[in-house]
């Protein structure tokens, strides 16, 4: 699968078969709808984490970081889901202590993952269901 970077740890062929494959028969266009449904909720989810922790609304950025870290295993977007693991048990802590810095300073390693998810998850999935 040449989409994916070498320093990069590998997307998951069996796992993404699992999970996402398996779950639409195979069919090939569907895959890819449910993967362009993933990547366009990534953006509003990473927003909802930022909005939740600037409006001191903690749970709105914990359930953020979660369903991110749940969609993104489907995936198998490893280092997505750990670093939104990490969101989701700062964003508990942040909720008692209400400083946000350690939650803020995960967002941009966050995106940095989405974005290589969005070059590379589509021709990856698409070479799995060919």
């Amino acid at each position: 699968m040449s989409s994916q970077q070498k320093d990069h740890p590998p997307l998951d062929a069996d796992t993404i078969r699992a999970y996402v494959v398996d779950a639409c028969g195979g069919d090939g266009e569907i895959v890819s709808q449910m993967v362009i449904f993933f990547l366009g909720s990534t953006d509003d989810l990473i927003a909802q984490m930022k909005t939740g922790v600037e409006g001191n609304d903690f749970d709105s950025a914990r359930r953020a970081a979660h369903s991110l870290k749940s969609s993104s295993r489907m995936f198998s977007a490893e280092a997505l889901s750990i670093l939104c693991a990490k969101a989701e048990t700062v964003a508990e802590a942040v909720a008692e202590t209400g400083k946000a810095e350690a939650f803020l300073s995960l967002l941009p390693a966050i995106e940095r993952e989405v974005e290589w998810l969005k070059a590379c998850l589509p021709q990856f999935c698409a070479e799995i269901v060919a």
